[in-house]
């Protein structure tokens, strides 16, 4: 026998045993690999799927229309935990010495192409890091996973949607998930993530929920497209339905981006990180119906929120662009509600933080640029420091040509009188703390003219009006008309009702007679 045909002989049974062997370790792998999954005590899920595709010399394997859904120990039919279907799963680089020797799945690369979860609410709380990855500590790990056109829908009691995300594509890279891990607040550790979806929705409690289009987050930032938090209720209606006084919001937000942050945990807390956050045009309306039953808890300033956060919070500088908030306050239902509007809203927030593991701590500032009532130029500086247990503050503002006629949205349902005339200039500095307040209020005006109302805020108290204007100038003779302010802090209120209070008695003083400032 020749050497050629010995070599022809010997390669054809090399392949004849190769192919053998394929299908046997392919079939045996197509037994073991259900026996893998299942083998953990603790797994709480049965997984199927219809095909199983190996390929040893390349060691990658796919699954086709795979399965995942609760043990069902009981019996009946059941509604709660995860569902899901995966159409493709493709697995790269399998370790099959892994998988004979110690039981544990360990690859590469693995695709997970249109998964489709729904989650239901379970008896006890849902808790992912139980649930779902302490059963897989021993048994996969893999160096990326790339999620492509997933769905994901989460339900709450009574099978209405909580959470939706439509097309959802997640890369992760070398993740890692065993013994040590799941331990930690993070059960699963990776290098970098990359996430996207088209759209979001969430039902934030019984009163809001919120949308998003285009999400895109990674490991070092953040874009968020069009979020609107949207109310459930008109406002009537959650006049009616709340037992005390309480603000609803309406707001919707262009863009959101965070360029650059960091954050995970350090001994067990959360640090949240970042240089900067842009928020483009924003549309905020809030709305406070004064019907309902005062509210009459303490309000903490906001020195003392930021100071008693439990995590280390530290964002250096946030922009609001091109902005617009609304304002809106009803006494009643049969009065329309007061306006103040700021369009063309732009602001500047540097050393937003909280105190914890922090040596230096930084001036909190805000400064405002905007049209107050759409007309006249508003600038605004705030400044507070975190850690004064005063929780001291100083809001310093300059208001310009101001026609009386856009301040009766406001000074009517309020103050219950309305105007004629141009506020030219208008300066406060409002220095305040948690007690008190004091500082300094000045106007220059011309051709000013009031019309005062009895309470109902229907009937012109013609009495009054004309007491007023009598005994009141018209204008300031081209000087600025200066008066020092001092106003107590209701508690229970706001320090923007601190700030209006404030700024109403400034008005008194300097527009009206003595005689008819002695009561609102």
């Amino acid at each position: 026998m020749s050497l050629l045909k010995k070599i022809l002989i010997g390669t054809g049974v090399l392949i004849l045993l190769l192919i053998i062997a394929n299908y046997g370790i392919s079939y045996w792998i197509s037994q073991k690999l259900p026996s893998v999954l299942q083998s953990e005590e603790k797994m709480p899920y049965n997984i199927s799927y219809r095909d199983l595709d190996i390929d040893l010399l390349r060691g990658n394997l796919t699954v086709l229309d795979a399965a995942l859904s609760p043990k069902d120990t009981s019996g009946t039919p059941m509604k709660n935990g995860a569902f899901g279907k995966i159409d493709k799963i493709k697995i790269e680089s399998f370790s099959l010495w892994q998988l004979l020797v110690n039981d544990k799945i360990k690859v590469q690369h693995i695709i997970i192409e249109k998964p489709e979860i729904i989650l239901y609410p379970e008896e006890n709380k849902y808790h992912v890091k139980g649930k779902l990855v302490k059963p897989f500590k021993n048994t996969i790990s893999t160096e990326t996973i790339d999620l492509t056109e997933g769905k994901f829908t989460l339900l709450d009691s009574t099978d209405k949607i909580k959470l939706q995300a439509y097309n959802i594509k997640i890369n992760l890279k070398k993740i890692k998930v065993d013994s040590s891990t799941v331990k930690n607040n993070m059960p699963v550790k990776y290098s970098s993530y990359l996430f996207n979806c088209d759209s979001i929705y969430y039902q934030a409690g019984s009163q809001y929920h919120i949308t998003t289009q285009k999400i895109t987050l990674s490991d070092t930032s953040a874009i968020v497209n069009n979020f609107k938090l949207t109310p459930e209720l008109s406002r009537i209606a959650f006049a009616k339905s709340i037992p005390k006084e309480k603000d609803q919001y309406r707001i919707a937000v262009e863009k959101i981006h965070v360029p650059n942050s960091v954050w995970g945990f350090v001994n067990d807390t959360l640090f949240v990180h970042s240089p900067e956050i842009n928020l483009n045009k924003v549309n905020a309306v809030i709305y406070r119906p004064k019907m309902p039953t005062d509210d009459l808890s303490t309000k903490k300033l906001y020195s003392q929120m930021l100071r008693e956060l439990n995590f280390d919070l530290q964002i250096d500088k946030i922009n609001l662009k091109d902005s617009y908030l609304e304002y809106q306050e009803q006494q009643s239902y049969d009065r329309e509600p007061a306006k103040v509007s700021f369009s063309n809203f732009n602001a500047t927030v540097a050393n937003i933080y909280s105190p914890l593991h922090k040596e230096e701590f930084p001036t909190t500032s805000l400064d405002v640029s905007c049209l107050f009532m759409k007309s006249s130029p508003l600038n605004v500086h705030w400044t507070f420091n975190i850690p004064d247990q005063s929780d001291s503050f100083t809001i310093k503002g300059h208001l310009q040509n101001v026609n009386s006629s856009t301040i009766d949205p406001v000074a009517k349902p309020l103050m219950n009188l309305t105007t004629q005339g141009d506020l030219e200039q208008i300066y406060f500095t409002f220095n305040g703390n948690r007690e008190t307040s004091n500082g300094a209020f000045a106007i220059r005006y011309e051709n000013l003219k009031v019309k005062l109302y009895k309470k109902d805020g229907k009937k012109e108290n013609k009495l009054m009006s004309a007491v007023g204007n009598l005994l009141a100038k018209n204008d300031s003779d081209g000087d600025l008309k200066q008066a020092d302010v001092s106003v107590d802090r209701e508690k229970s209120k706001s320090v923007f009702n601190f700030l209006w209070r404030f700024l109403q008695e400034g008005l008194k003083k300097t527009l009206l007679p003595k005689i008819m400032t002695k009561k609102d």
